[in-house]
């Protein structure tokens, strides 16, 4: 999973460029990322990337497990 400071995504963005983050406290994350590797998928992606993905939803959702006063819908 990346971190704020290691996204290698937001470090290709340029700098006109929109990006949108879900953040490991958002309650919604988990489900929005399988919402997306699902699409990702059906449209051909690489499974790398869309295994990735799932990986990343399994690991925010165990450390707002062990957060649970830290995860709240967003503000």
């Amino acid at each position: 999973m990346h971190t704020k400071a290691t996204e290698p995504c937001l470090l290709k963005a340029k700098d006109d460029e929109p990006v949108w983050v879900l953040r490991g406290q958002d309650a919604t994350t988990p489900f929005i990322i399988r919402v997306w590797a699902a699409h990702a998928e059906a449209e051909g992606c690489p499974r790398a990337k869309v295994e990735q993905a799932r990986d990343d939803a399994k690991a925010i959702e165990a450390w707002q497990y062990q957060n649970p006063g830290r995860v709240k819908l967003p503000d």
